[in-house]
């Protein structure tokens, strides 16, 4: 089992649960943080409260104040679900599985396709874009599959077709980014 290091967030969390004497942690307000995709986060802020004669001090931290610690409860909650369900023995068995199945086609997708990030925002388009992209992936694999056994004429069909696809999720796209830019203006 993973040891958490004794004066990060983590470390005061776990020794405050046992009772520490080291870590009396004072709530001292809540922090919210933006990341760059646009997520709000918001962060529990707490305050080690001074202890002069404690032995362990000059290890903890070195600054004139009081240690300082931000801790977001909802992502740790998160974190120990995520946790329970992969330990438990339906997760051992999809973890034993998910390593094998999907990898190539995702390493298809990324490398030979360069489909690196969804194009639209939003779970309606993102959907949107993910079975434009599956349609014109499974089309491509059956043109392979019909390529061995040679049957040419219905390849270039199936190939406008893929073509065809694409540039509709390209036109889409841009329809979409310009009423987007219509809306602002």
């Amino acid at each position: 089992m993973h040891k958490a290091p004794t004066f990060t967030s983590r470390g005061f969390v776990r020794k405050r649960k046992k009772g520490c004497i080291l870590t009396h942690l004072q709530r001292i307000g809540t922090g919210h943080v933006k990341t760059a995709s646009g997520y709000v986060s918001e962060n529990a802020r707490y305050r080690v409260v001074r202890r002069e004669g404690c032995p362990l001090r000059c290890r903890c931290f070195k600054a004139k104040g009081n240690r300082t610690i931000e801790l977001n409860h909802r992502l740790r909650k998160y974190r120990q679900n995520a946790k329970e369900l992969l330990c438990s023995e339906e997760g051992l068995k999809h973890r034993g599985q998910s390593c094998i199945e999907p990898e190539a086609v995702f390493e298809q997708m990324k490398y030979n396709m360069n489909y690196k990030r969804f194009r639209h925002f939003g779970k309606d388009k993102v959907f949107m874009d993910f079975a434009f992209f599956a349609v014109a992936f499974n089309i491509k694999k059956m043109c392979a599959k019909m390529a061995k056994e040679g049957i040419d004429w219905l390849i270039k069909r199936f190939y406008e077709l893929t073509v065809a696809i694409f540039r509709c999720c390209e036109h889409i796209s841009k329809y979409c980014s310009l009423k987007k830019m219509h809306r602002v203006v």
